[in-house]
Formats: C-alpha cells, sequence, structure tokens
C-alpha cells in the first residue's frame, strides 16, 4: 500500500463476487476496516478464470471503488484461492538430538524445519501453506515449544495445502494484469476460519463451512491448528439453477425468489401456505409453488451437506469437533440452514459474521465478507509474526528457509510467554 503502509488490502475473488477490503489493525488487536469495493464476477467459474480479460475488469473494478471510498491507492494485495484444485498433504520429519544432555536447541529446530519443508510433490503443483500441526518429542505428541526440553528425537507433522500451478498463477496473473503486485495467497477457507471462529472453537475442535456462489470451503481445527480442508466445487449458483429449471423461469428471476423466499427448515414445511413468493406466472397455486420451492432447495442443499459430511468422516474427524458447525459465506443466509445442517450433521451449528472487527456495518455483520475480512487478519498476521497457532509462508520465495525459520522462532518465544 503505496499511499499508508499501515493499510493492507485483500481481494476476495468469487463466483459470483469481487470484494477488495482496506484495513489495519489497532492496538488492541481489532481489525478496522476503512472501506472496499464489491464488483460482480465475470470470467470466473467456480474459483477459477475462465476468461483473464473480463476477471481482470471485475478486479480492477472491485480496487477502483475500494480505492474511493478510502482514498488509498493499491499497489499490492493478498488474495484468496479457491477451486476443487486445492488439496493438502501430511508430512512428517523428525532429527536425532546429539547436544549434550540431548537438550534441543534452536539450530535443532531450524535443521528440523528446513527439511521438513521439502514437500515432495510434482512440479505441476505449487504450495500455497505449510502449517505446523505439531511437535512431538520421542513419540510425545501435542509439544508446543521443544526447545529447551531433553529428547533423543525431535519430529513435526506439517500441514501442506497445494494447489494446481497452472490454476494458481492465472489467478495471480490476473490480479497483476490490473497493476496490483499478489503479496501473498491464502486458501479462502483459512481466510474465513480467522474471520469467524473463535479461539475457543479452534483448540476444542470445529468445522468451518463457507458456502459461497460457486464453491463450499471447508476447513476443521483442533488443538487450535488446522488440520484438514477441502473444496467441494458447489455453491449456491446450483441451487439459483435447479429453481430455474424446477420452476420453468429465468436465473435473475430464481436468484431473486431464492434469495427472498427459499426456506430449508423442515418446521417450514406445515407453513408453506403462508408464503407469498410473487407474482410468478406459472400454471400452480401459491401452495403448491411454494412445496415446489422447498422440495427443490431442500433437496440440493441437504445433498451438499451431505458430500461434505461423507468427505469429513472420510478423515474420521467427525467424533473429534465438539463446537459442531460455524456456517459463513453468502449462501449461509439461506432459511432454515442451520437447522437442516443439524439434523444432517448431528452437531451444533451457528452462523459465523466477522468478530473483532470495526467498520462499515454492513460489512462486519454480513458473511458475504467474511472471506475478505479473513484476508486482511491473516495478512496481519503474516506481516507482524503475531500468530500463535498459524505458521505459514511461500516456498516459491527465494528467502523461503530464513523467513520461515525466523517466523516459527518467534512464534515459539511468544507462546512460551
Amino acid at each position: 500500500m503505496s499511499a499508508n503502509e499501515e493499510y493492507i488490502a485483500g481481494i476476495d475473488i468469487g463466483t459470483t463476487k469481487i470484494t477488495t477490503l482496506i484495513g489495519k489493525v489497532e492496538k488492541n488487536n481489532i481489525l478496522k476496516i476503512k472501506g472496499y469495493g464489491i464488483s460482480h464476477s465475470n470470467g470466473i467459474k467456480k474459483g477459477l478464470i475462465v476468461d483473464i480479460n473480463e476477471a481482470t475488469k471485475s478486479i480492477l473494478h472491485s480496487i477502483e471503488m475500494a480505492e474511493r471510498t478510502t482514498k488509498v491507492f493499491v499497489d499490492s494485495a493478498y488474495i484468496g484461492v479457491t477451486g476443487k484444485h486445492i488439496s493438502f498433504i501430511s508430512n512428517w520429519c523428525d532429527v536425532n538430538i546429539n547436544s549434550p544432555n540431548n537438550i534441543i536447541r534452536k539450530a535443532d529446530v531450524d535443521r528440523l524445519i528446513s527439511t521438513a519443508n521439502k514437500v515432495n510433490l510434482s512440479s505441476q503443483y505449487e504450495i500455497i501453506h505449510t502449517l505446523i500441526k505439531q511437535f512431538v518429542i520421542d513419540e510425545e505428541k501435542g509439544i508446543i515449544d521443544p526447545i529447551g526440553l531433553s529428547a533423543n528425537k525431535l519430529s513435526v507433522e506439517l500441514l501442506a495445502v497445494y494447489g494446481t500451478a497452472s490454476l494458481i498463477n492465472n489467478v495471480v496473473n490476473s490480479v497483476r494484469a490490473a497493476k496490483v503486485e499478489v503479496e501473498d495467497m491464502i486458501i479462502e477457507a483459512l481466510a474465513s476460519s480467522e474471520a469467524v471462529l473463535t479461539p475457543e472453537e479452534k483448540e476444542s475442535g470445529v468445522i468451518l463451512l463457507d458456502i459461497g456462489g460457486g464453491t463450499t470451503d471447508v476447513a476443521i481445527y483442533k488443538d487450535k491448528k488446522m488440520v484438514f480442508t477441502y473444496c467441494l466445487p458447489v455453491g449456491g449458483d446450483l441451487i439459483t439453477n435447479d429453481i430455474s429449471i424446477g420452476l420453468n423461469i429465468t436465473l435473475p428471476k430464481a436468484e431473486e425468489i431464492k434469495r427472498k423466499f427459499a426456506n430449508v427448515d423442515y418446521n417450514f414445511y406445515d407453513t408453506l401456505n403462508k408464503v407469498n413468493i410473487g407474482d410468478i406466472k406459472i400454471d400452480s397455486n401459491k401452495t403448491t409453488l411454494n412445496i415446489r420451492l422447498y422440495n427443490i432447495v431442500n433437496c440440493r442443499v441437504k445433498e451438499m451437506l451431505g458430500l461434505v459430511k461423507e468427505k469429513v468422516e472420510g478423515y474420521s474427524f467427525i467424533h473429534e469437533v465438539p463446537c459442531g458447525l460455524v456456517i459463513t459465506g453468502g449462501s449461509s443466509m439461506l432459511k432454515g440452514l442451520a437447522p437442516l445442517a443439524n439434523s444432517v450433521f448431528n452437531l451444533p451449528v451457528r452462523l459465523g459474521v466477522p468478530y473483532d472487527t470495526e467498520g462499515p456495518q454492513e460489512v462486519i455483520s454480513d458473511p458475504i465478507y467474511s472471506t475478505g475480512v479473513g484476508l486482511l487478519k491473516y495478512a496481519y498476521q503474516m506481516k507482524n509474526y503475531r500468530t500463535l497457532d498459524q505458521i505459514g509462508e511461500k516456498k516459491e520465495q527465494n528467502t523461503f528457509v530464513n523467513r520461515f525459520k525466523e517466523f516459527i522462532l518467534k512464534i515459539l518465544k511468544n507462546e512460551s510467554r
């Protein structure tokens, strides 16, 4: 941010909208949003760039709107990335401790991290984050700060989040074509988690669902660490399409009906005849029409939630999340979603909006801005090395190893206080 270096910009490049947020973190660790810009997405489908010229125009429009509202010039930003190509692997590494009395030294941790970060992936993939899940000393798991402890062997488990390099480059190039440099990339599931999950939820165990227009981003936290992420290439746009086909109406009208009248709560079924969904010219009475709308939307949303649950169960996390689900994103505002998710997962559910955030009310109270807010929060942590439970860097940087070592040592120092 050349006009004022204390401000940070984040760009959430979604399927239906692009938001640019500009803000800074105050001394009390409250994020203050100075302003924002939002534009309709063109050239983007399910989080992927399908027309770079149209995507660049949409990104530039969002940036220019944010600049006008803040009087801050944006020449660099943190960007969110998503898509079904995003995946992860767990990478274990260990070193033997040969120091006097087998005391773990800073040099041992440096050596371990440098080795662990060499994730064996095909050249078609690019590492986006490497997040430390835990240290282990002599098979004892859950160690936070190993320096100064005695052990014969020190191990670390890293969560390496990666994506297809060409698809990531398309996003980066579309931003650069708007004359904005990319400071770093942050997966959207991680960004949204920073915005809406509380420290207590992250520690106890929780599932984050960010349901957008074209994708549903999933993150699972346990013991303050992100232990799982997944992108389901399905979102609210598919529901709109189902309504359009099921009621034989245009997509814009279907979107309007979805926003105003769709309700997936099973308790709503008995009162459908009381709802007036407008003057849709269709050969059906209002009650029948409402029932059809309910069945169309309920069926699709239940299927989406079921796919997420199946994926989570496949990694055996479903019984390790006592805090249940936190749902955010634009499609989280679908009426009755929380009760339906509760019935599918048999877990507590709440809707998530950004917390510890000040700024325009329409931003801090609306879940469509969760990813954008989270980009700023996570970016601030990266810039100032203040995170206590996430450690991440981009592998492609020439100074990666030195920066990563410094990052870890500062984190360990803070966590030991």
